[in-house]
């Protein structure tokens, strides 16, 4: 019998097959039921066991097994760990302990080791990269993290002083955020506490980055962003510009709310109903101004109000103050559910789109923000893409 088959004999309760000792057998029920056991049992039934544990939701089997002298073993039982946490099963603290092989020995340097980090897209998805000192050289740890789901890739490894200098000189990597350790940290940390807090799955072998680095989940949200200050709701009326920015020319909505902006304007352009092109207009304005009210409901206020807030400091070293000043007066304001009318930004987060569906098939592969004023409902045009750029994990940078 195979694992698979194993693990639902072990499951259904059913008697030892032919092919397991039955002492072995008693073992691995014993174990599922939760129960210590001191002898090793063989390697495919361990993994049974650990396959038949992680569907009955009991963490037992992996915490035990996650010692085992195999390897193989202790690994798929660390893994077992982390589906059992991202689907919320509560696991105890003895499971986290660090397990063989150990994390490289951090030597002390007083060489400043900034991480970097690309601006939020518009699915609030960044780029990071951090790197600690070890013996030899550097272990670099990089990673996509949201800001919804958590952690959605990781990986690492090591390389000399010297090829993480000249990483860190290269062009695409000059124009990232640059973070202190502890930021980068923290960033990481929020985003273990999303995957626990969505059932999202940490990707393969993402225990064994986070552990060298000394990340557990985040204990609690984020802080707030500070409050409305006087003059944010004067800036606020300019946010809708702030989609001319090249930080913000590629933020669209999702795409469900694509799908149901696209049956909209379908409806409105072919009404039976003889509406002039003013008419027509300012009926796709008024679904435009609905359909990002409703989008824009208090908790995804907030979730965009940070990525702007992320964004700020981009603007400003781009020396585009007042931009930055911008996008902090509509951040906070969002935030905080400010009194008045759907913020410009909002709004033109789907004119743009209307924008980009205007224009002629071929030319759609453009900025998205490029032939608004033709359609009269958002910004002017942004600077075209000029192709992918990539780190050398092959995560896509700005």
């Amino acid at each position: 019998m195979n694992v698979n088959e194993l693990a639902e004999a072990l499951r259904a309760g059913e008697s030892a097959p032919e092919s397991v000792l039955g002492e072995d057998w008693e073992l691995a029920r014993r174990l599922l039921d939760g129960e210590g056991v001191e002898d090793a049992l063989p390697a495919e039934l361990a993994l049974a066991v650990l396959e038949a544990a992680v569907t009955l939701r009991r963490t037992g089997p992996a915490e035990v097994l996650s010692a085992s002298p195999d390897r193989d073993v202790a690994k798929a039982a660390r893994r077992a760990l982390y589906q059992l946490r991202s689907a919320g099963v509560a696991v105890s603290e003895r499971a986290r302990t660090p397990e063989v092989p150990p994390p490289p020995q951090p030597v002390p340097t007083d060489e400043a080791l900034p991480g970097f980090a690309s601006l939020p897209d518009g699915t609030g998805q960044r780029a990071l990269l951090l790197a600690q000192p070890v013996r030899g050289g550097f272990e670099v740890v990089e990673a996509l993290v949201s800001d919804e789901l958590g952690v959605l890739s990781l990986s690492r490894a090591e390389m000399g002083r010297s090829a993480w200098r000249k990483l860190a000189r290269r062009p695409e990597i000059e124009r990232l955020l640059p973070l202190s350790f502890a930021e980068g940290r923290a960033l990481l940390a929020e985003a273990v506490r999303c995957n626990l807090a969505t059932g999202t799955p940490f990707p393969p072998d993402a225990d064994v980055g986070l552990r060298h680095l000394g990340i557990e989940a985040a204990a609690e949200e984020l802080p707030s962003l500070p409050s409305p200050e006087d003059g944010d709701a004067t800036l606020a009326v300019e946010s809708g510009a702030l989609h001319r920015e090249p930080e913000f020319a590629a933020w669209l909505p999702p795409e469900p709310e694509l799908k149901r902006l696209a049956l909209r304007v379908d409806e409105v352009r072919t009404s039976p109903l003889a509406l002039s092109p003013e008419q027509q207009a300012d009926a796709l304005r008024e679904r435009i101004r609905s359909q990002a009210e409703e989008f824009f409901d208090p908790a995804r206020r907030r979730l965009y109000a940070r990525r702007l807030w992320t964004v700020a400091p981009a603007l400003e070293r781009r020396g585009a103050a007042h931009a930055a000043a911008v996008a902090r007066a509509t951040a906070r304001r969002m935030f905080h559910n400010a009194p008045g009318l759907v913020s410009p930004f909002a709004q033109q987060l789907f004119g743009k789109v209307l924008a980009l569906m205007a224009r002629p098939p071929e030319s759609r592969g453009a900025s998205p923000t490029a032939g608004a004023r033709e359609e009269g409902v958002g910004a002017t045009s942004a600077p075209e893409a000029t192709g992918e750029r990539r780190s050398p994990g092959g995560l896509i940078l700005p």
